[in-house]
């Protein structure tokens, strides 16, 4: 089972892949698989870019219905008042 995403788990995983691809030297490695690698960090890098937008106004999505029930409790609060 996957577990929850997080800015902080992306950023984990986005230094992982950054590690392993400086650790590539690419006279050392076979030309195919030092693409595949350069390959597969430039679809890394777009998930977690697009991981993390969906996080922030995941965020934001929550902060703005807090902000809508706390705006409802003081328009309640004035009625009654």
């Amino acid at each position: 089972m996957a577990r929850n995403m997080t800015i902080e788990s992306l950023l984990r995983k986005i230094q992982s892949e950054i590690n392993k691809i400086w650790k590539l030297d690419p006279d050392k490695v076979d030309p195919i698989t030092y693409k595949q690698y350069l390959d597969k960090a430039r679809v890394m890098g777009y998930l977690c870019s697009v991981g993390g937008q969906l996080l922030e106004k995941h965020d934001l999505e929550k902060r703005l219905e807090k902000l809508e029930e706390d705006l409802g409790k003081i328009e309640e609060s004035r009625r009654v008042a």
